[in-house]
């Protein structure tokens, strides 16, 4: 995989623009052919044209030129031919450079870690993830194919007119420019309008998507009637932002359109007087029928690649705009996530703490400096007051927290990347997917057989309640653990690690919100699953504390 995240000695913020530019390698090859093909259209057009003026000035002397009308009949086919290639191509381009982003945005994601989650609104991922990315569709399928076409298309019918009259391509010559200068003006004005409407739909994505998580509590604080009143108001301010976006559109549309159809005119003046030798002017040159019509049919083709760059401009904008909203997931900061993960633990491991501390990206410190041992295959428990480090510890064995001091060591060797394939992570509120009992404890892996399968469920304690399910394992529950009580909850994810037999259980305050039965019942499944395992677990429970086989406290002098 072509890493897209800044290296660590080069700055931490991803650029939107050079993100679009790495991305464009993943469709380069479609890109180019599109571009091949729009070129070729034109040639294509310049035969057709050539063809359709010879078989209708031939007609107007009163004779069929068969050749002519074969020649224009198959310039047009091949034209058609030419488009539906190109249209093809440019799709074949944005397809692969999506999913090649949207894979990279996942492992991005996946390399931020829980500390990106918890610090960024869902709804503002999920946005990212979907509608940002599909603003990349029309900018790599038809506008970054286009720019070689608008430079290049036009040349060729230019020096079609220029055979033809002189004062026609100059008349094309002048007006080009004109209509690229009041493009560019009213482009700028329509990518800050893009930019604007794709962040008030990240904002009112995220506010949607907390509040309906939290409906509960608004509705117990009779808050559901304001928050309404608040998104009906964001709403409509994403409204107008999309009209704007809509009005800034059109006017491009508009000027280019004006500027065109002036030249058109200016050829159709120029031609209409040159045949009836009225022209106020000795031009030098001679305009029969059959050259009038070439040059009146290259006219609005002169113009037509700007055309579709008008149309495929906003494109670019709306690109630029979901790369900007895309930059989180690829700024990495520096000192968090490696791309390499430690070798797999085979066996329980030995880890030790040597003046490990850690400072986030934000200034704020996780961790102060911190010498600990956590033995193998023991139960060791962080202790210590909220805020002191516990969970921050664990995370800097996952990667997901940056070491800033010191140094860990697994096994008398330092840690050299996330243990990410070899430590289990068991937190407060552990994640319960949609799905079966059964998909949930191997997190849809289909390789894990039924007999891992039940093994894990029966060390874990969930067969003890999964037994009394209609069911059994393949019993489904809801997202967010809907189905099941807090304690199930647990025992599943516990089951999650036992069934990959991981050799690393990292668990953070796992009875924080289970009763004293439920909390009994988790630890005794957790006391039997720890058996060949080292198990670090922050707790404030008592209970918890007691059943371990040693205890740290952090914050206490070492």
């Amino acid at each position: 995989m072509t890493s897209l995240v800044p290296s660590r000695s080069t700055s931490s913020t991803a650029d939107p623009a050079r993100l679009l530019k790495a991305w464009g390698r993943f469709g380069a090859r479609f890109e180019r052919r599109a571009a091949a093909l729009g070129v070729a259209q034109h040639i294509a057009f310049v035969i057709f044209a050539w063809g359709a003026a010879s078989a209708i000035s031939a007609l107007v002397d009163g004779r069929f030129d068969g050749v002519a009308f074969l020649v224009a009949v198959l310039g047009a086919a091949v034209r058609a031919a030419l488009q539906a290639g190109e249209t093809r191509s440019g799709f074949e381009a944005s397809a692969h450079v999506r999913g090649e982003v949207r894979r990279q945005a996942a492992h991005a994601l996946a390399r931020q870690g829980p500390a990106f989650v918890e610090r960024t609104p869902s709804g503002e991922t999920s946005t990212a993830l979907m509608d940002a990315i599909e603003k990349l569709d029309g900018y790599f399928g038809r506008y970054r194919p286009l720019m070689p076409v608008v430079g290049l298309g036009p040349l060729v019918i230019l020096a079609a007119a220029f055979t033809q009259s002189w004062v026609v391509g100059v008349i094309f010559l002048a007006t080009a420019p004109t209509l690229i200068i009041f493009m560019a003006l009213v482009g700028a004005g329509a990518a800050a309008a893009s930019k604007d409407q794709l962040s008030t739909l990240k904002r009112l994505a995220g506010r949607f998507n907390d509040r309906l998580q939290a409906l509960e509590t608004l509705n117990a604080f009779n808050a559901v009637t304001r928050e309404r009143e608040g998104l009906a108001a964001a709403s409509e301010d994403f409204r107008a932002r999309t009209m704007k976006v809509l009005a800034m559109a059109f006017l491009s549309s508009a000027i280019l359109e004006f500027f065109a159809a002036v030249a058109v005119a200016g050829t159709a003046i120029y031609v209409g007087f040159s045949l009836l030798g009225e022209l106020p002017f000795d031009a030098g040159e001679m305009i029969d029928l059959k050259a009038g019509l070439f040059v009146l049919l290259l006219a609005p083709e002169f113009y037509n690649p700007l055309r579709r760059l008008s149309a495929a401009y906003h494109d670019r904008t709306d690109a630029e705009a979901g790369a900007e909203v895309l930059v989180s997931l690829f700024d990495e900061k520096p000192g968090t996530g490696s791309a390499t993960p430690h070798p797999t633990l085979t066996c329980p491991p030995t880890l030790r703490f040597k003046d490990a501390g850690s400072i986030y990206a934000d200034g704020r410190r996780g961790l102060e400096p911190a010498s600990f041992t956590a033995e193998a295959g023991q139960i060791t428990a962080l202790w210590g007051s909220s805020g002191v480090g516990k969970s921050t510890a664990m995370k800097l064995l996952l990667g997901y927290a940056p070491l800033s001091e010191g140094a860990i060591e697994v096994d008398d060797e330092p840690l050299a990347g996330p243990l990410i394939g070899s430590a289990a992570w068991i937190s407060q509120k552990p994640r319960v997917f949609h799905g079966t009992i059964r998909e949930n404890i191997t997190l849809f892996d289909p390789s894990i057989g039924d007999t891992a399968v039940m093994t894990a469920a029966e060390q874990a304690g969930v067969m003890d309640f999964a037994r009394g399910l209609p069911k059994g394992l393949d019993t489904a529950v809801g997202e967010r653990g809907h189905g099941l009580s807090g304690g199930q909850a647990q025992r599943v994810s516990l089951a999650r690690a036992l069934a990959v037999d991981m050799k690393l259980l990292l668990l953070d305050e796992p009875t924080a919100h289970l009763d004293g039965e439920a909390e009994a019942r988790f630890l005794d499944a957790l006391c039997d699953a720890a058996k060949g395992r080292t198990v670090l677990i922050a707790t404030h429970s008592s209970s918890v504390r007691a059943r371990c086989d040693a205890v740290i406290e952090l914050g206490a002098a070492s």
